[in-house]
């Protein structure tokens, strides 16, 4: 049977509480009984030395009627039962000879009752009595009293079968004479503490119970607590597993379940980005092929209908053949200038970023001349004004032939979206962090804001209506994205509709000399 995680939580918080109640319990009674039993027995030693010195005077008096009033008042004032030995293992005198079984089978001492109706015992009634309470531990008794008669004193805890309980055995040695010593046993039964014990266990159970009770509801509790998020979290695994990115978990507090919520969140957020990075990558490829065999089967067509008209003798005319020759020279120009782009593409996209060994110092600003004297005929032409704006102190380090190349294709770019009479502004400044902001302004008709994240891509072209009527192969700003970022700079781009597009590449301070 499958159990959940919450209900293994509380089975096992509640296996600790239980170990812990017993353990409790467990130490509580030998801390007590280990107390109670050296304070008994340090007790009980301490009154058999002073009864010794007593003994002793009322041995050599030889007055049995006062030393058995004074054992059996020993008895009174300790609770033991007291035994006398002489040193030949005979029984002196006893306070505890003469009992009898109640109604309950509870003993019943009638020492004292018996000593105010006949007197002192005979010797006859203690031998019969020590016989009596030693008939089941004789031996060990004999074993203990030699051991006192050697000058020992003894403690122990034993069973005794006259009392039928546990009892404590004190035995000291007390003097007779010079060379002979006898022996006090005291007997103390153990039935009082064991009922104590009993009522401590009985508080101890109900305190455990209501522990047990209490850490049930809690346990339970904070098993929910523990157990809610990490099913939360389950649920939300199955859901990115089949597909759902988008779900996210309400993450509170900053434990360890917080931080794995996170987590989640986290690699949810980057395998939405993930994915809708990939739709974009798979839709671009698409794209990419659509784009690329439309843009080579068109100059291909036409090339291949010309050349077959020629060939076939159907054009005659000198004028119309030149006229045709110079139509397939143009578009296997176009032609070549897209397979080159594309390569160009390819061979930067496989590039690592430039790094000092093969980057030279640069003029920025003598390049942006360069390239704005290279396109002063079309600006002529199409009466654009073309002005430099560009420190002649700046360099940076970068490849000279992709530097050139990305200036061409950001001017390139301005007149073919500039209207006549309109002004393309180019300027590289030195910004007060170190680094160098390069720009390139028009004043066409604008970017949608839409469109503007994918101007970099391949092919992409932001109104389609115009695809033919403006020149190129739409591979300019790819090629310009990837020398950017060989050359470790940023773009950013803004444009409005109607007011022109503005062009920022910032190169960092490390990239300038």
């Amino acid at each position: 049977m499958k159990k959940s995680l919450s209900t293994r939580l509380m089975y096992s918080f509640l296996t600790i509480v239980i170990i812990i109640v017993v353990g409790i319990t467990a130490g509580i009674s030998y801390l007590i009984a280990d107390y109670f039993f050296k304070i008994k027995e340090q007790e009980l030693a301490e009154k058999g030395n002073e009864m010794g010195e007593t003994i002793e005077a009322f041995i050599r008096l030889d007055d049995r009627d006062m030393l058995y009033r004074y054992i059996l008042a020993v008895d009174r004032l300790v609770g033991a039962r007291i035994w006398l030995f002489d040193d030949n293992y005979e029984l002196l005198a006893a306070s505890y000879y003469d009992a009898e079984t109640d109604a309950k089978g509870n003993l019943v001492d009638n020492s004292l009752k018996t000593y105010l109706k006949n007197g002192a015992p005979s010797q006859a009634s203690l031998q019969e009595s020590a016989q009596k309470l030693n008939q089941d531990i004789k031996y060990r008794i004999k074993v203990i009293l030699r051991d006192i008669y050697a000058g020992n004193s003894f403690k122990s805890q034993i069973y005794h079968p006259y009392y039928k309980e546990q009892v404590i055995l004190v035995g000291v040695p007390y003097t007779i004479s010079a060379e002979k010593k006898g022996a006090i046993l005291m007997i103390e039964p153990l039935s009082g503490f064991e009922k104590f014990l009993r009522n401590v266990y009985i508080y101890i159970m109900i305190v455990g119970i209501i522990a047990i009770i209490v850490s049930l509801f809690l346990v339970k509790r904070l098993s929910a607590l523990i157990s809610r998020p990490v099913l939360d979290m389950k649920n939300n695994a199955q859901a990115m597993a089949q597909g759902d990115y988008s779900r996210r978990l309400d993450v509170k507090g900053d434990d360890e379940i917080a931080e794995l919520g996170d987590a989640l969140n986290s690699l949810g957020k980057d395998l939405d980005a993930y994915i809708a990075k990939m739709e974009r990558t798979e839709k671009i490829r698409r794209d990419f092929v659509a784009n690329v065999s439309h843009e080579l089967r068109t100059p291909i067509t036409i090339i291949r209908g010309y050349n077959e008209a020629i060939c076939d003798g159907m054009v005659t005319d000198p004028d119309v053949l030149a006229r045709y020759r110079g139509l397939i020279n143009e578009e296997t120009v176009r032609l070549e200038r897209m397979v080159r782009e594309l390569l160009d593409i390819s061979r930067l996209e496989s590039s690592d970023p430039l790094t000092v060994n093969n980057m030279d110092e640069l003029p920025l600003a003598g390049i942006i001349r360069n390239v704005a004297e290279k396109l002063a005929v079309r600006c002529v032409k199409n009466n654009v004004t073309f002005t430099v704006h560009a420190d002649d102190t700046i360099k940076i380090l970068g490849d000279g032939d992709q530097m050139v190349q990305l200036i061409m294709i950001l001017c390139d770019n301005a007149l073919k979206y500039s209207p006549k009479n309109g002004t393309v502004s180019i300027g590289a400044n030195k910004l007060e962090d170190g680094s160098v902001l390069l720009t390139v302004a028009d004043q066409g008709r604008g970017i949608p804001e839409a469109d503007i994240p994918f101007i970099w891509e391949r092919f992409y072209k932001v109104d389609k209506s115009h695809c033919r009527t403006v020149p190129g192969t739409g591979l300019g700003l790819a090629i310009a994205k990837e020398i950017i970022r060989v050359h470790g700079a940023s773009a950013e781009v803004t444009s409005k509709c109607g007011s022109g597009t503005t062009f920022e590449i910032k190169f960092p301070k490390d990239k300038v000399v």
